[in-house]
Formats: C-alpha cells, structure tokens, sequence
C-alpha cells in the first residue's frame, strides 16, 4: 500500500478508532438505569396475613387502592391467614426481592411471634426489606350486650367469682396477649379460645360462644354502635378519637394498663434500595392526605409512618418490648 493510499485511509481508520474509544469511555462513565425508573411495570401483590374483614385488611384495601393510583399499577390485596401470620409471612419471606410482592405486617409476625414459637418458618429481619411503619392501632375490650357487667371493675369482679368460667377468642398476637395482660394485672383466669383472625372471634362473641374478646377497633366499631357489644374500655392511655365515650382501661379499673399494636409495609429480603424508596415515598405521600387520615381515624387507627429504616429501628425495640409484655402476661412457646 503506498503512503498515498494509506494517508486516504487513516483518517477514517482513526475514526473509527476513536469512535469505538468514545463509546467505551461514555458506557464506562454514564450511571446504570436505577431499578425504580420503570417500576412497577406490572401488578404488585399485597399479602395480608389475617382474613378478610380483619383491622389489617381494611386498612391494605384502602391503601392498595390509593397508592396504586399513584403508582400507575393495580395492587392487588391477597389474604393468607393463619398461625398467628406465620404462614403469610412465611411465603412472603420466600418470594423474590423484585418489589412485586409486598407484606402488610403487624407487630405479630414482626416483634411478637419468635416470643411464641420455638420454631419460626422466616427471620423477620433477615428475610425482610423494611419499608415503611404505617400506623399504630390501639384495642378494644368488649363483652356481649347481655353479659351481666357493665364496667370493667363489675368484669373483673363477675371474673375473679367465677374462676375458669369465662373464655375469650383471640385472632392476632395482639389480642392474645392484650387478654393475657388483663388476666395477670386483674388476677383473674379465662381460657383462651383461638381463631383465625378476629372476625371469626367477635362471630362467636356475638353468638354467645365465648364471653369477651380485645381486639381491633375496625372490626368491633360497628357493632358497639348498634349495642350488639359492650365496650368495657380502649387499651391505650389516650381515649380512641372513633369511640369517644369509651374510656382507657387504665383509667377505669386496670391502673397503668397500656398496649397498642402497629402496622408496617416490608418486602422479601433484597429489594433494591431505590424501589423501596418509591414505595416509602408513594405510601406516605397517601397517609398523609386528608382523605386517609380520615378514613383510619374512622377505623380507629392512628397514622405512625416512618423511612425504612425507621421501621427498622422500631421492629428492633418492639420485639424487646414484646418480649417484656409476653413473660408478663405468663405465656410460653409452642
């Protein structure tokens, strides 16, 4: 090849030469897409670990049909109750960290349940993403209308003249061991009957079956107001804006008495941090509406959001507080 030809030649040589170089260079320097930009693309899975009709459920419809809308996704709202939302918790543990499946969790799976079983299907830390603290759901204690006490002092009374007698249904951790805590502060004994979830428990309150039940304020509400139940006090220090007649039970004969569940969102273990910060920000940009904080005060739970990681702090000392509240109440591992 002559010097001629070749100096033709080079400088398309060189250009693509340089060209090649320019697009290594800008692959090496241009910043990878982030997971979130195109999430979700698809429908996202809500898991539920209590029935339909549960305080945890109404509260993952509402919130699944908000944050959809600004997700531009359907949220789909999938119940699987049982064994205390072990088994819920459990397949949830087991999906794929991809950001489509998510898991309403309460206090139960998440600071109570290894206090309770001696062998847990899942690590509520290590196989969960923390996503968001949600809200703060105070309980109530109710009887049927014909139950012959009206106070929570004539309760503990009728109670303490008939040891044994009594039974009360239990649907969550919560209301187990809100029961429980009853039963050591008054020192009175009543035996356990399991659900479920709650809705299955105040059924068979209604029907006489059992005789008191504490639970959630959503699945109760209704029928306090109608009169079928008597509510004999709400387990927070503070009155519950929804049933502003009904007292603390601290202040109406168990001084001192104080116990609220709570809700948080998570994920399986691994998803990534930029997807989990959308769905932070697209859940709290709805609690904090006026439409939602009307709707939980109606159901009489309280907005308590968080970051993930501050979810992640408080699963961390309410499992040490739940520790504390079950050795209280006398209950041992199965």
């Amino acid at each position: 090849m002559t010097a001629d030809k070749m100096d033709k030649r080079s400088p398309t040589r060189r250009s693509v030469v340089a060209a090649a170089l320019l697009a290594i260079g800008a692959t090496a320097v241009a910043p990878s897409a982030r997971a979130s930009d195109s999430y979700p693309t698809k429908m996202i899975r809500l898991l539920v670990p209590f029935p339909a009709g549960s305080a945890t459920d109404v509260e993952a419809r509402f919130l699944a049909d908000k944050v959809g809308a600004v997700l531009g996704q359907k949220i789909l709202v999938d119940n699987k109750p049982g064994a205390n939302a072990n088994i819920g918790a459990a397949e949830v543990a087991r999906a794929p960290g991809d950001g489509y499946t998510l898991y309403l969790a309460t206090n139960s799976t998440h600071s109570a349940n290894v206090h309770l079983y001696n062998k847990m299907p899942f690590d509520p830390v290590a196989d969960f993403t923390p996503i968001a603290r949600l809200t703060r759901n105070p309980l109530v204690m109710v009887v049927a209308k014909d139950f012959p006490a009206s106070d929570l002092k004539t309760f503990i009374a009728y109670a303490k003249a008939n040891p044994g007698k009594l039974s009360y249904g239990s649907g969550n951790t919560g209301s187990m061991a809100a029961a429980q805590l009853v039963k050591s502060m008054a020192g009175i004994d009543a035996v356990r009957v399991s659900y479920p979830g709650t809705p299955q428990a105040i059924t068979d309150l209604l029907g006489g079956r059992i005789e008191f039940v504490i639970t959630d304020v959503a699945v109760t509400r209704e029928f306090i107001n109608q009169g079928s139940l008597r509510a004999l006090g709400v387990t927070t220090l503070a009155k519950v804006a929804s049933l502003p007649e009904v007292p603390p039970m601290a202040e109406v004969g168990l001084p001192g008495y104080d116990f609220a569940a709570w809700s948080g969102l998570f994920g399986p273990k691994n998803v990534p941090a930029d997807v989990v910060e959308k769905l932070n920000k697209a859940f709290l940009q709805v609690m904090a509406t006026d439409e939602a904080k009307k709707f939980f005060a109606g159901i009489g739970l309280e907005p308590d959001t968080s970051t993930p990681q501050g979810l992640a702090d408080h699963v961390t000392k309410q499992t040490e507080l739940w520790g504390r509240i079950i050795k209280e109440s006398g209950l041992e591992k199965i």
